[in-house]
């Protein structure tokens, strides 16, 4: 799974998204942009069509490399 939602259980709860990329790199949003991938990162379908993908910006410039 790309992206996994959470309500952080605070005295002001809100909603927190992780954001893991197959290399194991992680990003956290929260609030509003929680349902948006942080700055520089791609979301797309993954391959499989089973669930979505998040990729790190590193991994974005390798796939836009390889698609180009």
């Amino acid at each position: 799974m790309g992206v996994q939602f959470e309500v952080v259980d605070v005295a002001y709860p809100y909603v927190c998204a992780v954001y893991r990329c197959p290399c194991g790199a992680v990003a956290a949003s929260h609030g509003d942009g929680a349902a948006t991938p942080p700055p520089n990162w791609l979301d797309r379908p993954a391959a499989d069509g089973s669930d979505e993908l998040v990729l790190c910006p590193h991994c974005a410039q390798v796939a836009r490399e390889r698609g180009a």
